[in-house]
């Protein structure tokens, strides 16, 4: 009689034993004769026995019950990843097969609707940021502005990179562990104390060498702040630098976008554009340059071509991966192509349109400027900083960030995240993102709350 597979086991005895034989062997035993019988353990595994499907459904769900979530509280929280609406159009487009399991097209011109879903992402993302040249995405924000930081040294020869210091603290971790090994040298310059902006004459100062291949901006910064791009790149420009924006793709919907101010490079995550919080990850990291610098760009461009026949169609016109023909002259060693988050972001952009993306950013404005107008008049509370912000800014507490942020969870609010103590001067700093998601009555909730939370001893 024919085994059948057992628990978890897909595979029967028949299965097992034709395994076997196409490897010459005869037993699972003859399999491990190789590993030391000292190491064996003879015996079946001291675990619990097996569930059946619908009670292993009813533990995970009671653990995942467990979890304080977007969904369990009121989320403020940003600093990289926001909590946006998912029109349901999205997973529905994304769920299809073809485009479910999108990620390496190895046979490329095998991969037509591959290719084009990719295609329409590079040119919907590049009318965003207001470049010409956008890659078919890399793993994050923080890897995709490491990225531009490596483009800017290899088209420049030099070796030296200055960084915002309101940048958010893990990126600049990325950005050490991936360009110092390099033989990159990382310098920090400061921001107004009052504005929260860059201070243009300490970037003047600081580019007065004539070494330094790039200046890397986060707009809006670590403290909620917009920075004054078109003011910085003719400063960049006079000192021989070249200049990359770290940007919410949103603000592009707000104010004029990066790319169009005149920045070299402009790098983003694409959480925001369509993409689950999901516990932090997977996301997508999305460069955008102009043309000259094309061909320094990490991982795949695609391309509309026509064949020898004159039909129309796709192709990857260029792709230095290190696995393929470009080996150790590839232009990057982690630009693994975030396929399906890219068609998530593509179909996101598609569906909204400009008009509706410019509502969405306009909501995320107004609804952070009236938590602002809320929280600035409470007694103790006021700006961290004066620059202008878009939907994330910071304030200062008359308490510890931590205790206030620790008060409000009990009340069922993530209040937001403590700024640097480093960045704000004190340890009272907290940046508080709203986003399009919050009505009204959520926004007044947090501001009754947080007046209540203030006021315990």
């Amino acid at each position: 009689m024919e085994q059948k597979p057992l628990g978890y086991n897909v595979h029967t005895g028949s299965d097992r034993q034709s395994m076997l034989e196409a490897m010459g062997l005869f037993s699972v035993e003859q399999l491990f004769a190789d590993v030391p019988q000292q190491v064996r353990l003879r015996r079946e595994l001291d675990i619990p026995a097996a569930l059946s499907e619908w009670e292993l459904m009813r533990d995970v769900m009671a653990m995942a019950g467990m979890n304080q979530t977007v969904l369990t509280h009121s989320n403020f929280l940003g600093s990289g990843a926001y909590e946006h609406y998912i029109p349901a159009v999205v997973d529905a487009i994304v769920s299809r097969g073809e485009f479910l399991t999108a990620y390496t097209p190895y046979q490329p011109e095998m991969s037509q609707g591959l290719l084009q879903a990719l295609f329409e992402f590079q040119v919907l993302v590049g009318r965003l940021l207001g470049q010409e040249s956008v890659n078919c995405s890399v793993y994050d924000g923080a890897t995709a502005l490491a990225e531009a930081c490596w483009m800017m040294c290899s088209a420049s020869g030099k070796r030296r990179i200055v960084v915002t210091q309101a940048l958010w603290t893990e990126y600049h971790e990325v950005l050490v562990t991936y360009l110092e090994p390099r033989g990159v040298r990382l310098d920090s310059f400061g921001h107004d104390a009052a504005t929260g902006q860059i201070d243009p004459a300490a970037l003047a100062a600081m580019l007065g060498s004539g070494d330094i291949a790039g200046v890397v901006v986060q707009s809006p910064n670590a403290l909620g702040v917009v920075e004054d791009v078109a003011a910085l790149s003719p400063i960049c420009n006079k000192g021989q630098a070249m200049l990359a924006v770290c940007v919410n793709p949103l603000l592009c919907g707000w104010i004029e976008a990066p790319g169009r101010l005149g920045a070299d490079i402009v790098v983003c995550e694409g959480q925001s554009l369509g993409l689950p919080l999901s516990a932090g990850g997977p996301y997508v990291g999305i460069i955008a340059c102009s043309k000259p610098l094309e061909r320094y760009l990490p991982g795949r461009l695609v391309g509309r071509v026509h064949d020898l026949n004159g039909k129309l169609g796709y192709a990857l016109v260029k792709e230095d991966r290190e696995q393929h023909v470009a080996r150790d002259k590839a232009t990057s060693h982690i630009c693994s192509n975030q396929a399906l988050n890219a068609i998530r972001v593509a179909v996101y952009l598609a569906c909204l349109g400009d008009a509706n993306f410019l509502r969405i950013a306009e909501a995320n404005a107004a609804n952070a400027a009236l938590l602002h107008e809320l929280l600035v008049a409470l007694p103790g509370v006021k700006p961290l900083r004066s620059g202008a912000f878009f939907n994330e800014f910071s304030i200062e507490l008359p308490v510890a960030a931590t205790v206030f942020c620790a008060r409000m969870h009990k009340h069922g609010f993530f209040a937001g995240v403590p700024v640097a103590a480093g960045l704000a001067g004190h340890a009272r700093g907290l940046l508080v993102a709203v986003t399009e998601t919050k009505s009204r009555a959520d926004i007044e909730a947090y501001a009754a709350q947080a007046r209540a939370c203030l006021q315990e001893c």
